[in-house]
């Protein structure tokens, strides 16, 4: 009997801690669900956000893009407006001051044909009257003598153009100097010039090194190197020569100062024209001991090495050194001695 007892009441606890299992187990698994539940739709809200927040920059991007094309548009319209005028006005006086001959010649035709066209008609209103009165020789005769000495006339014009381009064309050393300065305002510079002035560089000569210093970054058109300030790898047309502000740049040959301008990325920056269509640009400038125009021998002082531009914070100040043969970039250190 007491056997009997204990069996059933192992059996009642036993199946109690059974269905208490299995509801601590449901609990449980409801639990992890719940959990799971939760976190999913946080993930969804952050994406949902994300994606709304990612449209809205894209959206103002665009029109951020649109309103910068079109501001650049009118910038260009304006420029291009400005750059052709110039520039037309610039071809013709280059072409009149370039060929006084071919301006005499084409100011001589002119009056040749206004000449002509007077003669025609001062013969044409004798020969009219001069057939109301004695006939028509007589007009014809008078036309012949008018139309010669329209002739003589136009002989006598161009003899005084030639005279004057002649005399043009005799320019002394102070005159080629002028020529030098306006030329190099023009951004054109002629290869008479460069001659006259023994300014006539070839693959044969040699550069000078144009400051004391070492290479930091190569030239490079072959393949892409790194600049630590843009983080990034791109060609370099130039050498980049680490030296210290305020060191002395000489020219590197002997040549002809085309242009300054500053450039937000070399600062203060000089070409010159060494002739052969060869030219060097220094930049990285500040200083400078030389103007426009000015006829520099090798090793002259052109100015001094200034600070670096945001372009080149990392590297430290250097000199922007860069060779072109008609405008094609050129390795320096194959002329550097």
């Amino acid at each position: 009997m007491d056997m009997r007892r204990w069996k059933e009441v192992l059996t009642r606890r036993s199946s109690i801690w059974t269905l208490g299992l299995c509801m601590t187990g449901i609990l449980v698994l409801g639990g992890i669900v719940a959990v799971d539940q939760t976190r999913r739709t946080n993930e969804k809200q952050a994406v949902e956000t994300e994606i709304g927040d990612l449209a809205m920059l894209d959206d103002q991007g665009k029109e951020d893009r649109e309103n910068e094309g079109n501001t650049q548009e009118n910038s260009d319209l304006t420029a291009d407006g400005t750059v052709s005028g110039n520039e037309a006005e610039g071809n013709q006086d280059a072409s009149a001051a370039d060929d006084p001959a071919a301006a005499a010649e084409v100011n001589g035709t002119g009056v040749a044909d206004e000449a002509a066209v007077d003669g025609a008609d001062l013969g044409a209103d004798v020969s009219e009257g001069a057939s109301d009165a004695d006939g028509a020789d007589s007009g014809a005769g008078n036309e012949t003598v008018s139309g010669s000495d329209t002739s003589g006339n136009e002989a006598a014009s161009g003899s005084e153009v030639s005279a004057s381009a002649d005399g043009a064309a005799s320019m002394d050393g102070s005159a080629a100097d002028g020529e030098a300065a306006q030329a190099s305002s023009t951004g054109v510079i002629s290869e008479q010039l460069l001659l006259m002035e023994g300014i006539d560089f070839s693959s044969e000569n040699y550069l000078m090194w144009p400051a004391a210093g070492t290479i930091l970054i190569d030239y490079s058109m072959d393949g892409s190197v790194y600049f630590p300030t843009l983080n990034q790898y791109k060609y370099n047309p130039a050498l980049v020569i680490g030296s210290e502000a305020g060191n002395q740049v000489l020219a590197a040959a002997k040549g002809i100062v085309e242009s300054i301008y500053v450039d937000e990325e070399t600062g203060t920056t000089l070409v010159m024209n060494i002739g052969n269509g060869y030219k060097l640009t220094y930049g990285q400038l500040k200083e400078l001991a030389v103007e426009e125009g000015d006829i520099v021998e090798a090793g002259t002082l052109v100015g001094y090495v200034s600070e670096p531009t945001k372009y080149y914070s990392r590297e430290g100040s250097n000199l922007y050194f860069a060779m072109t043969k008609e405008d094609q970039p050129v390795d320096p250190v194959q002329f550097l001695e």
